[in-house]
């Protein structure tokens, strides 16, 4: 059983609906949170200031954040003409160790 409950997920022309009452000054960032289902008021504002600078709201969800790491996995497969001489090194030199450290 969850602990918390999980809020409902938007479309993009429900949140733009949502920003558009907030922006025109109709109805406050608390007043349609709690209407609205949203976890919390910081939501309204983070996508009143994507709207802002792409004049939009984009869907970023799983994508890398400006200046963060990307999110997910690493490749599965590496290749080896891409790296450079001391990544090839390092990586050669863990398969070794896992080599090995496995039980034959």
């Amino acid at each position: 059983m969850r602990k918390t409950n999980k809020h409902a997920i938007y479309t993009l022309e429900e949140k733009e609906k949502i920003l558009e009452l907030y922006m025109s000054g109709h109805k406050s960032a608390n007043e349609l949170t709690v209407e609205s289902d949203l976890s919390d008021s910081k939501t309204i504002r983070i996508w009143r200031d994507m709207k802002l600078k792409y004049e939009k709201i984009v869907d970023r969800r799983g994508q890398k954040v400006e200046g963060g790491k990307p999110k997910g996995r690493k490749p599965k497969s590496l290749k080896y003409e891409d790296m450079t001489r001391d990544e090839l090194i390092k990586e050669l030199e863990m398969r070794d160790d896992l080599k090995k450290r496995w039980p034959s």
